[in-house]
């Protein structure tokens, strides 16, 4: 825009300084002194001048589709928008952790020296495998609540990326070490059976887990975060060695006296009360006896080893029945004084939302009991098959004359129920009663891992024998755990 502002009269009343009347074609001052009128300066009206100086200039007006400007951090510092998102990363890890791990936090958020959300805080940024898992981990979280397709989809990107980078770390043998590299392996076992995008995906990146735990062995796993990765993780494995058939990690003595030392330490913190440190100590026995279990389907010389080991099943399982019935007890006891206090108070206290904190150890101690149930289970379908085979190598019958071999798989399978997620196995009634994946996570975490599976036998009628089992390979039969 350009302007003048209008004539205030002619230029000799202006420097004479006298009001010009502003007549035409001369003023009258002008007139009556004599002086020749210079006139008046043509004013000038407002026009927009843009177009022409875009001409003039040579430039062109840009098309308003560009690119919105970079933010003001992003201009003075470009690192400060990576930076904010660096620091939101524990917070975000920390909100999947209350709402995943519910009642497994509850209890064990004493027994670990550094969490997960700490050493997120401490190490974000300094390594791009490490980062781009917990990323994964956090936009899957956050698309899942917020119901973001987008942050969705960008959380698969960010996996695939993971997976890319954490190739890169296994030429060095010096990293896979650390706790980084285990800490990894971690974060995209729970993406996967967070997204669901494979039903046996979650239990390979276990079985990752399980190996570099196993190559650094346990004295690695006692304190700082390497004994956190021990405890939130140690329920997947011991599904992971019964969903994949091998044996647990844990039941190797080395880890059973790893086990035993975590728990009587925790039992001696000052951080926890009388009954939390019931409850360790029973649930650490009750694990103990849990990781064994998967062993106890193994036999190298089944001829000779079948008598021992029916022994040791049902010594493994009067074990687990007189651990669990002092859980139920103190269980009980606990709720029992939990109600008396609240009737002290004046009434029944309202219902909790959050995390279980340490004062309610009993809800903690049902999914112990729970996945102490499905072990029993799992147990007397192995004794029971053992009797079996005893009496048909002893029986003088001519039928029987050909020793059977006992092999692993026995007559009975473990499918991860994530499966029933993505119509791989189980009936659409199954798949409708899959819990959502941080209720599954919590689950599994709570029950030992014994919630992660179910349990599928192969129990028919064969001709000559109505107690025989079916070949193994063909499965005719559904036996879900309780």
């Amino acid at each position: 825009m350009v302007g003048v502002p209008k004539s205030k009269g002619c230029q000799t009343c202006i420097q004479r300084r006298v009001k010009c009347d502003l007549a035409r074609p001369e003023c009258t001052q002008c007139q009556r002194y004599g002086a020749d009128c210079p006139g008046y300066a043509k004013s000038h009206k407002f026009m927009d001048e843009g177009e022409k100086l875009h001409q003039r200039f040579g430039k062109k007006r840009n098309n308003p589709t560009t690119l919105p400007p970079a933010s003001i951090d992003e201009r003075i510092v470009p690192s400060l928008a990576a930076r904010s998102t660096d620091k939101q990363q524990p917070v975000i890890f920390g909100s999947f952790v209350l709402s995943a791990f519910t009642r497994w936090f509850g209890l064990n958020k004493y027994r670990v020296h550094v969490p997960w959300t700490q050493y997120i805080a401490q190490n974000i940024g300094q390594s791009p495998a490490f980062d781009a898992a917990v990323y994964c981990v956090n936009s899957m979280h956050m698309g899942h609540v917020h119901k973001n397709t987008r942050l969705q989809s960008s959380s698969r990107e960010v996996y695939s990326k993971a997976l890319r980078l954490f190739g890169d770390r296994i030429c060095d043998p010096d990293s896979m070490k650390t706790s980084e590299s285990v800490s990894i392996t971690i974060a995209l076992s729970l993406f996967e059976a967070y997204s669901r995008t494979n039903s046996d995906s979650w239990a390979r990146h276990a079985a990752g887990t399980a190996l570099l735990m196993a190559h650094r062995g346990p004295a690695a796993h006692l304190t700082g975060f390497d004994r956190c990765l021990y405890l939130s993780f140690r329920s997947f494995l011991v599904a992971e060695a019964f969903v994949n058939g091998r044996r647990c990690i844990f039941e190797r003595p080395e880890w059973q006296a790893h086990i035993d030392q975590v728990r009587w330490e925790d039992m001696a913190s000052p951080r926890v009360d009388e009954a939390i440190a019931l409850f360790i100590d029973l649930q650490d026995r009750i694990f103990m006896e849990v990781s064994k279990a998967r062993r106890l389907h193994t036999m190298p010389d089944p001829q000779k080893a079948a008598r021992r080991l029916a022994a040791q099943v049902q010594c493994s399982d009067q074990t687990l029945h007189a651990l669990s019935a002092q859980l139920r007890l103190a269980a009980t006891v606990e709720t029992y004084q939990c109600l008396d206090n609240a009737t002290a108070d004046g009434g029944d206290k309202g219902p909790f939302i959050g995390p279980i904190p340490s004062t309610f150890p009993q809800e903690f101690a049902n999914s112990v009991l729970r996945g102490t149930d499905n072990c029993f289970y799992i147990l007397r379908l192995l004794l029971d098959f053992l009797q079996r085979y005893e009496v048909q190598n002893s029986t003088p019958s001519s039928e029987c004359q050909t020793e059977t071999q006992i092999s692993d798989p026995l007559p009975f399978r473990f499918v991860s129920k994530l499966a029933y997620g993505n119509g791989d196995s189980g009936s659409s009634g199954h798949r409708q009663n899959l819990p959502p994946p941080e209720k599954w996570l919590d689950l599994v975490a709570a029950s030992m891992g014994l919630e992660a599976f179910e349990v599928v036998t192969c129990a028919i009628e064969t001709p000559g024998s109505t107690d025989s089992l079916e070949e193994t390979g063909t499965w005719s039969g559904t036996v879900m755990l309780r």
